[in-house]
């Protein structure tokens, strides 16, 4: 009798409940639905964007084949100014392999942009950082090459010693042995820790 007398109590609770709140249910499951809505609808243009640059991505490289030099370096270039983790250094890399850019400081400039996604992981960025270094040693800024590096030299990243042998070669280079000896200390110690 009890159990039953429980239930019935459990039932009518739950019905009161139902009937008081009514209104507020109705609202949070209808914002659940909207969010629910949102988020695929979000997960559906990422993935359609995503396409579009694959597709853009190898648009260019047909463009490039055909000789369409400048149709493919203005796909490239939309596709670095879209931010993409994946797709905007690769055009880059492109566009550097096969030298569509003279200019070195609009180079820079679409480093600089890449380096500036938020989405890519700290290693791909080093490596991103490394691979400006790189091009920046043609352009024999300095300053500009100590600056790129020096956050991958001051992190425990894994292009850490890559970093330092880049830069210490660099000042070999330009015969500043002792710049060069101050970074070689750097490796020497990091490998003695």
């Amino acid at each position: 009798m009890t159990d039953k007398i429980l239930k019935n109590n459990f039932q009518n609770k739950t019905l009161n409940f139902i009937k008081k709140n009514l209104k507020k249910l109705i609202i949070v499951f209808m914002l659940l639905v909207i969010l629910l809505f949102t988020y695929f609808l979000y997960q559906n243009l990422q993935k359609r964007n995503e396409i579009k640059l694959s597709q853009n991505y190898t648009q260019a490289s047909i463009q490039f084949k055909q000789k369409k030099i400048n149709k493919s370096k203005l796909l490239l270039e939309s596709i670095i100014d879209k931010g993409h983790k994946f797709y905007s250094p690769l055009a880059l890399y492109f566009i550097i392999d096969n030298n569509l850019e003279t200019d070195p400081l609009k180079i820079i400039n679409f480093f600089d942009k890449i380096i500036n996604i938020g989405s890519i992981d700290n290693e791909n960025l080093n490596l991103i950082k490394i691979k400006k270094t790189i091009f920046l040693f043609s352009t024999g800024d300095e300053e500009l090459i100590i600056k790129t590096l020096n956050p991958v030299i001051n992190s425990d990243s894994v292009w850490r010693n890559m970093a330092i042998t880049l830069i210490s070669d660099y000042f070999i280079s330009k015969d500043q042995k002792i710049k060069a000896s101050e970074y070689i200390q750097l490796l020497n110690n990091k490998i003695d820790k």
